[in-house]
């Protein structure tokens, strides 16, 4: 289970900001790799486990987890809970399978997808409630508001999973050599810039649409512009790391 393996390959930093939405052959792929793994053996802290659960869960979600120190044993929980939902019709009503849950397999989602509080099942979303059920590096958008739901958390992803792949394709050229903290500053205004900033969690509405390469152009043009209109007022050096930048990206999309 592997976030993008087509097109350009991408960097762990720049796995970690993005999210792909699952397609019609997500779920049957995911089943076929956990029937191949043994995910059972995988609650020892071994190589061998280690392997397994990301031949199941994909390189995102099994990076992050080392990050945040989870453990083989809890992967190897949450991953059967996917599988029994998968295999069960559970994403057709992923709250009610969430409800259905041990207090031990809803703890295994909790620390999975990095959550401080207890789920309550009751109170969050179906978008909430789907998203716990996929493994880091996928999510889904129900409401299309660029926002993904996590159990009770809002999150955010760039690029959109439905932007034009050749947009996609610029953008991980673009920031393959970058920091993670720059890429998530550059993340987020290209994020703000199509989809808006939310007011008291709601949205105000498409700036841009996210699935037109004429989209990007537009914002990366308003960028330019408003770097040079600004250039006096800006912190040192920022003029030219953005210029530099969105100058960049602008030549990969008119390439």
């Amino acid at each position: 289970m592997e976030v993008r393996n087509v097109g350009t390959p991408i960097t762990a930093a720049q796995r970690h900001g993005y999210r792909e939405t699952p397609d019609s052959s997500f779920y049957a792929a995911y089943q076929a790799a956990f029937a191949a793994q043994n995910p059972t053996s995988a609650s020892s802290e071994s190589d061998t486990a280690s392997q397994s659960l990301t031949d199941i869960l994909g390189s995102t979600h099994a990076e992050l987890s080392a990050l945040r120190g989870v453990s083989c044993e809890s992967q190897a929980l949450y991953a059967e809970v996917l599988n029994k939902a998968y295999s069960s019709g559970g994403m057709d009503n992923a709250r009610q399978f969430l409800g259905s849950l041990s207090a031990k397999e809803l703890d295994a989602v909790r620390q999975n997808h990095c959550l401080a509080d207890r789920i309550d099942t009751a109170s969050i979303s179906e978008e909430g409630a789907e998203n716990l059920l996929l493994p880091e590096g996928y999510a889904v958008d129900l409401n299309a508001d660029g926002i993904e739901e996590v159990g009770a958390a809002r999150t955010m992803s760039f690029p959109p999973s439905n932007a034009p792949e050749a947009f996609k394709e610029a953008w991980f050229q673009a920031t393959a050599d970058m920091d993670q903290g720059m890429m998530m500053t550059y993340s987020l205004m290209m994020h703000d810039s199509v989809y808006g900033i939310q007011i008291d969690g709601q949205s105000q509405g498409l700036l841009h649409a996210p699935d037109k390469m004429e989209s990007y152009r537009s914002i990366i043009s308003n960028y330019l512009a408003s770097i040079e209109e600004n250039k006096g007022f800006l912190a040192e050096g920022q003029y030219e790391r953005d210029k530099a930048f969105f100058s960049h990206l602008q030549a990969l999309l008119t390439a």
